[in-house]
């Protein structure tokens, strides 16, 4: 199964707090039949800027940290974009992650 939605990033927005708040949820994802999770991270909401590079690097930590502890649990990058007047902007600078699933 695939969760398109979750805000597991530690410490980037107002989802998980720390990497063991993280790796909890993980945990629960995976008892639920979760395999796949896609990080959504807040973008451009007037509170949360989560840029591309740093959304990329932050699912790379937490990859590496559940890899670690043997969780299957595989992680996608993504983003929750609020829709605004720069969106076409943004998205013709490769400035967003899209829902790109290939590795199921």
């Amino acid at each position: 199964m695939i969760d398109l939605h979750c805000h597991i990033l530690p410490g980037v927005d107002d989802g998980a707090a720390s990497l063991q708040e993280s790796l909890s949820m993980a945990e629960q994802a995976i008892a639920q039949g979760i395999t796949h999770l896609l990080c959504t991270p807040h973008h451009n909401n007037g509170r949360y800027e989560n840029e591309k590079s740093s959304v990329i690097a932050a699912v790379h930590h937490l990859q590496n940290a559940l890899d670690e502890r043997n969780l299957p649990l595989t992680l996608l990058e993504g983003q929750e974009v609020r829709v605004t007047g720069e969106l076409i902007t943004a998205i013709e600078k490769d400035h967003l992650l899209f829902t790109d699933i290939t590795d199921t």
